[in-house]
């Protein structure tokens, strides 16, 4: 019995060893199943829970019966001896029934005889002894199976030491039920992500940059997904080896990216990262406050909450007082274009900024601040001062009516004109006098001076006419007068001294200085201005001789007209020259205002220099200048007014009214003209005469000079 008892335990151990070796067989050809699954589709929690089941369900199955069932077959000695029958037929049941009688507790003599008992057990026992149990045990497929169970055993064992993290993901995927990522050879790591969070800026360019370490995939895509659950995916650019960057535009709130890897299969993503906007700082509100120089004598003044732009006097003191949106660790006030801070900010409760400064050029300022995380106003409040430069006085002398050639006794009319947009604090008249027969190389003359007394401090404007008599300067024919008005308000020429103390309202630093024109005259013999005066005066009374001409021609054109016009009617060329002729009209007064106003210059030079007398007044002022007035103003422009209209139409009237227009014109010129000679003859005359008198006076002279000589040599000669 026990040899059959040990067989038993022996083919249990067996079954055991190959259903142990196929269950583990099943669960790698399983896990090994699930593990592609998922690796290659990157299965959600859903599908890993059913495969997992499935999984355990097959397992379960094999487990049954191939452990479990085995195990439940029955192994006492008659089922062993049945077994050793069925495979050794030659024993002819001698085994089952030795079994059999040695199972009886006791033999019944009646029934079986112990002597055959005794001989059937002798026998089964022999003929035991003869039999292997090789074909029963099969020893090598039992090998077989113990290394099939140690090989699975030892993949199970490679598998987590040679890859630990895939199979710690695999355990933790499909086992354990959890979000594990799958380890990847790329690691991909954001730029500027701590601890899973980028800070950025709102409203800005977002920019996202990631670095794969070690292996580098051939592309990588950014899934961003937006506050209101959009999702969006962009392609991210290659920069160099191992970098990829993606523009993704304006930042308009929070938002969650994470990356994917693609490849064969389903992608691989990595964790989600979340980018978190912020304000950058900025101005909320500002104040602008403005003090002029004390020299202006204005009042400093506060701009409306809003307004960051102001015309300044130059040397005005500005203080701004701004207010941002968030605490501020660094704040400089720089102009645009520089970055040199023009004044230091004060800093107050973390969100007031305070700085005061005097500008020294047109130009645009701002705040560049930094707050306590770093950011920067990047769209800085521009505040823009215009600098009021306060020029010099605008300065204006004229002397009406005056040339450049005046007696010693003339006596100019002095217009003098100043304007100040702050105020004026004086004006003066300069001239110098450069005496005959001075060399160029003496000392420059020194300039004589004629305060103004006239002027009230900080008055804007100055206005005076005067006449300046010539004879207080004691000058001679051959000296030369230069004059020019001068005027001074009360800015500092230096801005640094713009706000220097005042004595009595007047700085005590240099104050701008305008000037005028500078006239010079020369001084002239009555004799060589009426020369020079008569040289003029021929010069255009030859010009309006040639005015006369082309009257003259004008008016032979327009009767040929009118000639024409009656044998053929109003044509449209006969219209067209008309129209022509009418502004030929109206140049000849052009040209006739230009003589006009030459004969007034000339009428004043002789008024101012005391060389008009009443003949000359009466000839020159009634007899040409205000004929030519009458002529321009009045007869001229009616008469192409009429030219004009005869275009309208032909008639015996109109015809005869210009005809007597032209007429008049070209009489009133022939008597202007004969006034002209009149005069030329008249300063001709009077310029013989002098010429005689002084020709007399030398003649004279020297008869004297003569007659002293004589004089002298006589009282030698008697001596």
């Amino acid at each position: 019995m026990q040899p059959l008892e040990a067989l038993g335990r022996r083919l249990r151990r067996h079954a055991l060893v190959e259903g142990l070796a196929l269950t583990v067989l099943a669960l790698l050809v399983l896990g090994l199943f699930q593990f592609g699954a998922d690796r290659l589709l990157a299965l959600g929690l859903a599908p890993r829970v059913l495969l997992t089941l499935s999984v355990a369900a097959a397992l379960g199955y094999v487990f049954w019966q191939r452990v479990v069932r085995p195990l439940q077959i029955s192994a006492d000695v008659t089922s062993i001896a049945q077994l050793v029958e069925a495979k050794h037929p030659e024993l002819g049941d001698t085994l089952l029934s030795a079994v059999a009688f040695a199972q009886e507790a006791e033999i019944n003599p009646h029934r079986n005889s112990p002597a055959l008992v005794e001989r059937v057990l002798d026998a089964a026992v022999e003929r035991a002894d003869r039999v292997e149990t090789q074909g029963i045990l099969r020893a090598d497929r039992h090998r077989n199976f113990v290394g099939l169970l140690l090989a699975a055993l030892a993949v199970v064992a490679a598998t987590t030491i040679l890859l630990p993290d895939t199979f710690a993901a695999y355990v933790q995927r499909n086992w354990l039920w959890r979000d594990a990522p799958w380890p990847s050879t790329a690691r991909i790591v954001p730029d500027g992500f701590v601890d899973g969070k980028l800070v950025w800026p709102l409203g800005d360019e977002l920019t996202l940059m990631a670095t794969a370490l070690d292996a580098v995939p051939d592309g990588l895509t950014a899934e961003i997904e937006s506050e209101n659950g959009g999702t969006v995916s962009r392609s991210m650019d290659r920069r160099g080896a191992q970098q990829f960057i993606l523009d993704y535009g304006t930042l308009g709130g929070p938002l969650r990216v994470r990356f994917r890897i693609g490849r064969f299969g389903v992608d691989e993503r990595t964790q989600w990262y979340r980018i978190v906007p912020v304000n950058r700082p900025f101005v909320e509100s500002a104040l602008v406050h403005v003090t002029p120089p004390s020299y202006a004598k204005q009042d400093a003044f506060t701009l409306p909450t809003g307004e960051v732009a102001a015309d300044v006097i130059r040397g005005s003191r500005v203080r701004i007082e701004a207010t941002m949106s968030q605490p501020i660790a660094e704040a400089r006030f720089v102009p645009r274009g520089s970055d040199a801070a023009v004044a230091d900010v004060e800093i107050v409760d973390g969100d007031q900024l305070r700085v005061a400064f005097e500008p020294q050029r047109r130009g645009s300022y701002s705040f560049d601040v930094r707050d306590e995380t770093g950011l920067e106003d990047t769209r800085p409040v521009t505040f823009l001062f215009n600098l009021l430069g306060d020029p010099p006085p605008n300065v204006r002398l004229t002397l009406p009516g005056l040339g450049d050639m005046v007696v010693p006794n003339a006596k100019p009319t002095l217009e003098m004109s100043v304007q100040e947009n702050l105020g004026l604090r004086d004006v003066t008249l300069a001239y110098r006098v450069e005496r005959a027969g001075n060399s160029d190389d003496d000392a420059p003359v020194a300039w004589d001076a004629v305060p103004q007394t006239e002027v009230v401090p900080y008055q804007l404007e100055y206005v005076r006419t005067s006449d300046w008599e010539l004879s207080d300067l004691g000058v001679a024919p051959g000296d030369r007068i230069t004059v020019q008005l001068r005027a001074r308000d009360y800015q500092p020429v230096s801005n640094e001294g713009a706000n220097e103390s005042t004595n009595g309202g007047r700085s005590e630093t240099p104050n701008n200085l305008g000037e005028s024109v500078a006239y010079t005259l020369r001084v002239v013999t009555p004799e060589t201005l009426r020369a020079e005066l008569g040289r003029r005066e021929s010069e255009w009374r030859g010009e309006f001789e040639r005015i006369v001409k082309t009257q003259r021609q004008l008016n032979l054109r327009i009767l040929d007209l009118f000639d024409a016009s009656a044998a053929e009617g109003l044509s449209t060329s006969i219209a067209t020259r008309l129209s022509q002729e009418a502004r030929t009209q109206r140049q000849i007064a052009g040209r006739a205002r230009t003589v006009l106003r030459q004969f007034e210059q000339l009428y004043s030079e002789l008024e101012i220099n005391g060389l008009l007398s009443p003949t000359v007044r009466r000839r020159l002022g009634s007899g040409v200048i205000a004929s030519l007035r009458t002529l321009i103003s009045e007869q001229i422009p009616l008469a192409a007014d009429e030219i004009d209209g005869l275009r309208d139409g032909l008639s015996p009237e109109a015809l005869r009214s210009v005809e007597t227009q032209i007429s008049a014109i070209l009489a009133r010129m022939q008597d202007i003209l004969a006034d002209m000679l009149k005069w030329e003859g008249y300063n001709e005359a009077v310029t013989l005469l002098q010429d005689i008198l002084r020709l007399q006076e030398d003649i004279s002279q020297a008869t004297r000079r003569e007659l002293e000589r004589e004089l002298e040599a006589l009282f030698e000669s008697d001596g």
